[in-house]
Order: structure tokens, then C-alpha cells, then sequence
């Protein structure tokens, strides 16, 4: 005992030493959640929510992505702390404590991961908590009826959307839209209570042609608390994807989860545009599914969505269209792909929940 003692106060470091010590517990943790989703739902709720707002508000005092920023300097970085490491290691002791630092780094980073992210994949779903059903054996009709309602929405909606360019146009800023965004979800949690919100923005993306080179949207980094947000989609794009991101940084982890989350919140808007995105974003889901389970039906419904609402999903498809053969998007969507998966979701494309909820919601009488 008494050499054990002596290993650790010569060999780690104090402040390695109580950040492994916090990283088991964190792990230990992680593993309940996995096995009781009330205590996931517990930890999300208070110790994740303290650690995303904190993070939150000290990126929120920088007006660019520090995400981004991080992204840019990661190789000069790198380079600077391997010059250090080497410059600080003189003997066995010091590599000893300078590889128990690097432990212990990495340790505080998975322990951010852990309570900003990885909990949430383990919390009780999404429509469980909001009474919204889970529809199974979608039938064509309630398909048809659902679609044609968003549809209907959307053209509602279009006379009241300024065009310019053959896109719909937002009539705020993004910081204004942040606000905006962040004020719908105060309102959420008004018939809520179990939903946490703070105010926070979301940030742009200079580099949003590399972004869409990965074929990103959008991205929620856990290590810098920002929502980052692809600028070169169209407006009703930026706003669908700001809400989104903003729900992972609310703790609504899993993908499909956050695409709801971002319809009800869009939707929910007194802003014409806001509400616009949110439906147009539906309609496209929606679409997808119906054109895999009848290609005439899709056609039919399709000639009936407004000519100015097709043009924006043209312009967002044009987008997608320019970056499709980038290698690294290629790669990005694997990876992305396979981290999705094993958090025990459907992967990268997962709307089918989200289709199902849009049923339950408009077809069999869900409240939400």
C-alpha cells in the first residue's frame, strides 16, 4: 500500500490524478444510464444541462466558432504541444507523469462527452415525453393524409414569404433567428417542465463550402457548447438545421429526436418564414417515404406544392448536388454513420421516426 502510495504521489500528477479519479466515476455512470433511463433522464437534466449552458455561455462570449477555429489551428497545436511534452520529458519520471497527463487530458474530454452527449442516447424517447405516438403499420392513406396537411401548410405559408432569387429569404439575422429560436424553446418548456433551455446563438460557418464538402448541415460540438451551422444551404435550410442543433445543445441527443424537435419548434414560431422551414423540412421527409411506397402518389402530391417551395428545395438539392462526389463526405458519412449506430440508433438516415411521429401527430390524434 505504502509503495502504491508512492508511485502516485511521485509518478501523477495531483490534478491528473482527480481527473482519471472523476473519468471511472463518469464511466461507472454512463453504464447505469445504460441499463435505467431514469437515471439518464436525471443526469441529462442536471449535471449535463449545467455542463452544456456553462459551455455554452463561454463560447457565446466569442462571436465566430471556436469550433471552426480549433478545426483551423489543429495542426499548429498538435505540433506546439509535442515540442513542449519533448522539451519538458528529462528522465523517466517525467514521461511517466507527462503520459499520465495525456491520460488524464483525454479523461477530462471523454467526461464532457460523457455528460453533454453520450447519456443522451440512453434517455426515454422522445415521443414517450411529449405524448406524441410512435405510429407502426403507417398505412398509405395516413401517409397521404399527413402529407397533404404539411403540404397544404407549406402553400399557406409561401404568400407570406419574401423570394428573392427563386429562395425564400429570412427576415432576421442569425443571431436574431438564435434568439428567436431560443425563446421557442422557453415556450417548450412551459408545457415541458422536463425540457432544460438557456439562451445561447448559433454560429456560422466561414469554411461552409468544406462543410458541405462533408455533407454536413450542421454540427453540435460537445467541447466548445456551440451550435454550428452550414450558411451555403438555402434560409429555410439554416433555419431547420439552427433549430436542430440548438436541441442537441438541450440535451435531445439522438439525430431523428432533434428533427422532430426542430419541426415543433419551428412550427410553434409566430415568424411566417420560421414556420415555413419547419413545414417545407416535414414535407421533404414526408416525401421521401412516400416516394418509396408509391412513385405516381408522390408525383401527384408534389405537382400540388408550390411552385416557389419547390424552387427552395431545388436550390438546397443544388447544393448537395455541387459537393455529392467529395471524398471526404464520402468518408465523413461512414464515420458519422457508424458513430450513430453504435449509440444504438438507426444511422446516419433516420427518418423514419420522425415520418412516424408526423403520423401519430396528424393522423391519430397525438397530442404534442
Amino acid at each position: 500500500m505504502r509503495s502504491v502510495c508512492g508511485f502516485v504521489k511521485k509518478y501523477i500528477p495531483m490534478w491528473a490524478l482527480v481527473a482519471i479519479s472523476v473519468t471511472l466515476i463518469s464511466v461507472i455512470m454512463f453504464v447505469i444510464t445504460g441499463v435505467s433511463e431514469v437515471f439518464a433522464d436525471f443526469l441529462v437534466g442536471t449535471l449535463g444541462f449545467i455542463l452544456r449552458s456553462l459551455m455554452s455561455f463561454l463560447s457565446f462570449l466569442f462571436p465566430l466558432s471556436l469550433f471552426e477555429l480549433l478545426v483551423a489551428l489543429f495542426v499548429p497545436l498538435t505540433v506546439l504541444v509535442i515540442i513542449l511534452a519533448i522539451r519538458h520529458i528529462k528522465d523517466k519520471r517525467s514521461a511517466v507523469r507527462a503520459a499520465f497527463s495525456l491520460i488524464a487530458s483525454v479523461g477530462i474530454v471523454y467526461t464532457g462527452y460523457i455528460f453533454t452527449l453520450g447519456i443522451g442516447y440512453n434517455t426515454t424517447t422522445l415521443d414517450e415525453r411529449i405524448g406524441v405516438e410512435d405510429a407502426e403499420n403507417i398505412t398509405r392513406e395516413e401517409l397521404y393524409g399527413t402529407i397533404i396537411t404539411v403540404r397544404d401548410e407549406v402553400n399557406a405559408l409561401a404568400d407570406s414569404v419574401i423570394y428573392e432569387g427563386g429562395e425564400g429569404r429570412m427576415t432576421m439575422s442569425l443571431n436574431e433567428l438564435s434568439l428567436h429560436l431560443c425563446d421557442g424553446y422557453g415556450e417548450f418548456r412551459r408545457e415541458y417542465p422536463f425540457f432544460v433551455n438557456f439562451h445561447s446563438r448559433v454560429k456560422p460557418i466561414v469554411a461552409s463550402p468544406v462543410m458541405s464538402d462533408m455533407r454536413l448541415t450542421g454540427i453540435y460540438t460537445f467541447f466548445t457548447g456551440e451550435s454550428n451551422v452550414n450558411v451555403e444551404y438555402p434560409d429555410y435550410d439554416i433555419v431547420f438545421t439552427s433549430a436542430h442543433e440548438l436541441a442537441h445543445q438541450r440535451g435531445i441527443i439522438r439525430e431523428n429526436e432533434a428533427n422532430f424537435m426542430a419541426f415543433l419548434i419551428c412550427i410553434g414560431s409566430e415568424d411566417p418564414f420560421v414556420r415555413y422551414s419547419g413545414y417545407l423540412r416535414m414535407y421533404e421527409y414526408l416525401a421521401s417515404a412516400l416516394y418509396q411506397l408509391d412513385k405516381e402518389l408522390y408525383r401527384e402530391v408534389l405537382s400540388g406544392l408550390d411552385e416557389r417551395a419547390r424552387g427552395d428545395i431545388a436550390a438546397s438539392n443544388e447544393v448537395t448536388k455541387r459537393h455529392k462526389d467529395s471524398p471526404l463526405g464520402a468518408f465523413i458519412s461512414r464515420l458519422n454513420d457508424g458513430y450513430l449506430k453504435l449509440n444504438g440508433t438507426d444511422g446516419a438516415v433516420s427518418y423514419g421516426y420522425v415520418v412516424r411521429l408526423a403520423v401519430g401527430m396528424y393522423q391519430r390524434g397525438s397530442s404534442g
